[in-house]
């Protein structure tokens, strides 16, 4: 009879063995280790599925807490979304999840040794709930690769068109948009997309013909190095950055707008008439909304490439304008009046005048006349200058005062003309020039007025001579 217990014990066991190695390696496992059952073995029905959080620290609360998380990671790692920042505040106030019908059926705790609280908690929930997140977050997947590659496709189609600027934006919108979640193709991958876009960007060069220096005018082409050809890029937005000056003499820094459009290439022409007379125009392509967008999106780091590429996209074109009247005899002569009619003698509005023009590479010669009479004036200085020459001639009054806000203020107007020593007749005339400037007493606004006159007019005259 004993022989036969045994021989039945001995079947069972092997037949437990045979059926459930996994389980019965567990459930050792989980009494050597003295933790239930659950911890390694967790049973559930079919319709459920089962998460295990282990959590340690040396507080038994915090220890719950990092449990919790561990049971969040783990429906992260499966939906393929992070979704502690969903669930967290529900998870550990609840003990449950309403969205997942997740409750916590099982709690265990231990105190080590050392003092520190181990915690381990049973999360069942349902398969078919956890299953349609995980559909969710799928189908999102998708729609992002489908969207990108729609995106990729635009892009290759520009690159073939030689529309290489339009290829770097689609490549870095499609960057922007596998930044917002995870993708199935891997060169759908945000690393990969950076790196296509500056393999593009350090593809492009600036090329420069027909240049003038002395005229500051050149024709840019941007191009694509290849091994073969140098194609040109189409439809390109360049920027052409130089310093200028206003019409009050203060320095700027400007830049004009131009386009490749379907040549590839435009013709630099400063229209800017206060472009500095010597110095370096700097053409670059404008990627200036492309890195607003990337930098509001991804950390310096990783797109510290991108940019070093776009700020190399660029090319400097130094010149040195001559001024047009450099074989003639330029004079130059203001008188200015006071509010009475009263001729001053006050250099401040010729002093500005010919240190602007000089500035323009206009040499001046100052004069003092002695006559009102333009006809004389004309006539003195045909005889001082038979040679022939450019006479400019002003004059400029101060027409009316006030005081605001315990300033003086002073509105000073006059009028140049540009006059042909050998004709006598007029070149060009600025009209009514007028200027207002403000002082702590009336001679120093007036002065202000005088000199902001001087630079105004300069400007006006300059910008004729240099249209000659």
């Amino acid at each position: 009879m004993k022989q036969a217990v045994r021989n039945v014990t001995i079947i069972l066991i092997f037949s437990l063995v045979l059926s459930s190695c996994s389980s019965l390696s567990s459930l050792v496992r989980s009494q050597v280790e003295g933790l239930p059952s659950w911890v390694y073995s967790p049973q559930t029905r079919s319709d459920q599925v089962a998460y295990v959080g282990r959590g340690t620290d040396m507080v038994s609360y915090n220890a719950r807490l990092l449990a919790y998380e561990d049971i969040l990671a783990q429906i992260s790692a499966y939906v393929g979304e992070d979704v502690r920042d969903a669930y967290y505040r529900e998870l550990t106030t609840t003990n449950a999840i309403v969205d997942l019908n997740l409750s916590i059926s099982n709690e265990y705790e231990r105190t080590e040794t050392r003092g520190q609280h181990q915690m381990y908690l049973l999360a069942r929930l349902d398969a078919n709930l956890l299953a349609g997140k995980r559909t969710s977050v799928y189908n999102e997947i998708l729609e992002r690769d489908a969207q990108i590659e729609v995106l990729l496709k635009e892009a290759d189609r520009a690159y073939r068109a030689n529309d290489d600027t339009s290829a770097i934006d689609l490549y870095l919108q499609a960057a922007i948009l596998a930044s917002q979640g995870p993708v199935n193709v891997k060169k759908h991958e945000v690393s990969n997309l950076l790196e296509k876009a500056q393999t593009f960007l350090t593809s492009l060069r600036f090329t420069l013909r027909d240049a003038d220096q002395t005229k500051a005018t050149v024709t840019v082409y941007v191009r694509r190095k290849s091994r073969l050809l140098s194609p040109k890029v189409l439809k390109a937005p360049v920027h052409a950055t130089f310093q200028a000056r206003n019409s009050l003499g203060k320095p700027y820094t400007d830049f004009l707008q131009f386009n490749t459009a379907t040549d590839g290439f435009f013709t630099f022409i400063p229209y800017n008439q206060g472009l500095q007379k010597s110095g370096e125009v700097i053409f670059s392509v404008d990627f200036s909304r492309l890195r607003e967008q990337i930098s509001s999106v991804f950390d310096q780091e990783t797109i510290a490439p991108i940019l070093a590429a776009m700020d190399a996209c660029r090319i400097e074109f130094p010149y040195s304008v001559s001024s047009p009247v450099t074989e003639k005899t330029v004079v130059a002569a203001i008188q200015a009046f006071s509010q009475e009619g009263v001729l001053l003698s006050h250099p401040g509005a010729l002093q500005t005048f010919s240190e602007e023009l000089a500035l323009d590479t206009i040499p001046v010669v100052q004069l003092s006349l002695g006559t009102l009479e333009l006809e004389d004036q004309l006539s003195e200085l045909r005889s001082r200058y038979p040679q022939g020459g450019l006479a400019l001639l002003g004059t400029v009054g101060v027409v009316r005062t006030e005081v605001v806000r315990q300033q003086q203020v002073v509105v000073a107007s006059g009028r140049v003309q540009v006059y042909d020593l050998g004709t006598q007749s007029v070149l060009y005339d600025t009209k009514e020039v007028e200027a207002v400037a403000s002082g702590q007493t009336m001679d120093a606004a007036r002065d202000a007025a005088f000199k902001r006159f001087g630079s105004i007019a300069s400007y006006l005259v300059s910008s004729f001579l240099f249209m000659r």
